[in-house]
């Protein structure tokens, strides 16, 4: 769980969501942390992350001061990692600040075996974005009946483009529009998979996962 309360300030646009990969809610400071989040619910190499994960210090003049990072990510094949989420514009206007405080902290990471990395606005595919933002809010539907038939469907015709998919459910374009967040939901289950980096539409080349 965080160490920091995350406050909310005229400065920042706090927000929370569910996170499927922590089974919790997770808290945000800013558009940016959200999206970062989001980036991470989709890497199948990342197995959790928590915001405010710890708590350390620096020096600066003689003094100590305190530093709580934005997010600690756990992944399946390399170390653990902490992620500073900054935009590039005040990176780049403290360079000098954070050069010193962030070598400092790197110190500290790199004795617990850990890796340090910034995010930033620059490392974001606006249509990969898009896409995942898209997906990610069909992760509240629920209805049981309706994702065994999604699973039904993809398995009796997989490897094909969602066009062909529907068409195969059903003519009806309301029975189409019924099943299609569900087919989004096996998504977010790991039970299919697509190309994230193109726009989802209908020519949209769905893969099925074998387990």
């Amino acid at each position: 769980m965080p160490v920091r309360k995350i406050k909310n300030n005229y400065l920042s646009v706090t927000g929370n969501f569910y996170s499927i990969k922590n089974s919790r809610h997770i808290a945000s400071e800013s558009k940016l942390e959200r999206d970062f989040f989001l980036h991470l619910e989709f890497d199948k190499n990342v197995l959790s992350y928590e915001e405010q994960p710890l708590t350390t210090y620096y020096s600066k003049n003689n003094r100590r001061y305190k530093y709580t990072p934005d997010c600690l990510v756990f992944y399946k094949n390399r170390r653990p990692c902490i992620y500073e989420i900054k935009y590039s514009s005040e990176i780049k206007e403290k360079k000098v600040f954070l050069k010193e405080k962030f070598n400092q902290i790197e110190d500290y990471l790199e004795k617990n075996d850990m890796d340090f990395s910034f995010f930033t606005e620059l490392d974001i595919n606006i249509i990969q974005l898009e896409n995942i933002r898209y997906l990610y809010s069909f992760s509240s539907y629920k209805n049981e009946h309706m994702i065994n038939s999604a699973i039904e469907l993809i398995q009796n015709h997989e490897n094909v483009s969602l066009n062909k998919i529907l068409n195969n459910y059903s003519i009806d374009r309301f029975k189409q529009n019924e099943i299609l967040p569900y087919i989004w939901k096996i998504l977010l289950m790991n039970k299919i998979e697509i190309n994230l980096n193109e726009k989802i539409n209908k020519e949209t080349f769905i893969k099925v996962i074998h387990e």
